[in-house]
């Protein structure tokens, strides 16, 4: 087990390393850290740290700089202290404010997620990832049919996510306001509250008990909510930042070129994501990611949420060696924002 000093001299380092990207030695630590001992006594702490495979030196008569073991206790601790840590809270007060001012003037769904992305971006210099809403889990707020000619009707979904969707459906027989509003009653009292994954059967049931004089119409309703809901099934992520790796080629070990294909290709990362357990906020650093492309690579992330049940996870793509502390603070401030749980 770490001891209190060799956790501290690990912390030194590993700062030390994020701020110079130069190998950290013995010498600089005691110039820089009060930690109240000789160098020799630091070097000691340092063998110990190396033997148990926290930090390595990168080639011969170096310093040392962080493994993917050691930056894992390192955040693991970070992430532990997150509720009483000053510094993170400061940050995320501060981002929070930022990200509000322009989030808050938005409602659709994609443009509030593609922003979100480009503002969190900005904000870490790393590659921001925000998973859209799964559809599963999203619940219909309401179905609006608007009359745009004599057979033709805008068929909106919207839902709890505030995604709003539409589609316009041609009608065979011509279709009276008073029809229209009839039908919207009837659908929305079957889909008002309900899962959209639910939603087909349930309005395909509901056909059954129509008029026959409005089955036509009712039947154009069902197909054009099926095209919108079809049309959501798509496993989205937005994405932005791709130009905050190509800065940092230099720690991704050859790697980058995979990591941007992988990151262009989305499915396989929103796999990955899904999978991932994380209404708290998670590190997956390095050699812990199973997607190869992502070896060389740290995600942070947490989820935004819906009454306390998951919606979807925010996500940083970086180096492993990115600065922790104030990119959790960005990442957990954009999940408090895009979440739906949040009390004033």
């Amino acid at each position: 087990m770490i001891s209190v000093r060799n956790l501290a001299v690990l912390r030194a380092i590993i700062e030390d390393f994020i701020a110079t990207n130069e190998p950290v030695a013995s010498k600089s630590l005691v110039e820089r850290h009060n930690f109240g001992v000789s160098s020799a006594t630091i070097r000691n702490d340092m063998a110990a740290l190396e033997e148990e495979g926290y930090i390595t030196a990168p080639h011969t008569s170096s310093g040392r700089i962080p493994t993917d073991k050691g930056y894992r206790v390192f955040v693991d601790q970070l992430i532990q202290a997150e509720a009483e840590s000053v510094e993170i809270r400061k940050s995320f007060s501060e981002l929070r404010k930022q990200f509000s001012k322009t989030l808050d003037q938005l409602t659709d769904l994609d443009e509030r997620l593609e922003t979100s992305a480009q503002l969190l971006a900005k904000a870490t210099g790393e590659a921001a990832v925000i998973q859209y809403p799964n559809l599963n889990s999203v619940l219909v707020r309401a179905i609006e049919l608007v009359k745009v000619s004599t057979n033709r009707a805008l068929v909106i979904l919207i839902t709890e996510s505030e995604r709003i969707q539409q589609h316009i459906v041609v009608f065979p027989v011509e279709v009276s306001e008073d029809q229209l509003h009839q039908i919207r009653s009837k659908v929305n009292a079957v889909a008002t509250g309900v899962l959209i994954d639910d939603l087909p059967a349930l309005l395909k049931k509901s056909l059954e008990t129509v008029a026959s004089a409005d089955k036509a119409i009712m039947q154009k309703v069902f197909e054009g909510v099926l095209v919108l809901i079809d049309s959501n099934r798509q496993d989205k992520i937005a994405f932005a930042g791709a130009t905050n790796l190509v800065r940092n080629e230099d720690q991704f070990a050859g790697g980058l070129p995979s990591l941007l294909e992988t990151l262009d290709q989305q499915k396989d990362l929103f796999d990955f994501l899904s999978k991932v357990e994380s209404v708290q906020p998670k590190a997956i650093i390095g050699s812990e990611n199973s997607v190869v492309e992502l070896s060389n690579s740290s995600l942070l992330l947490s989820s935004y949420t819906d009454q306390g049940q998951e919606l979807a996870k925010v996500a940083l793509v970086g180096p492993t060696r990115m600065n922790y502390s104030k990119n959790l603070a960005a990442v957990l401030a954009l999940a408090h924002l895009l979440s739906k749980d949040i009390e004033e």
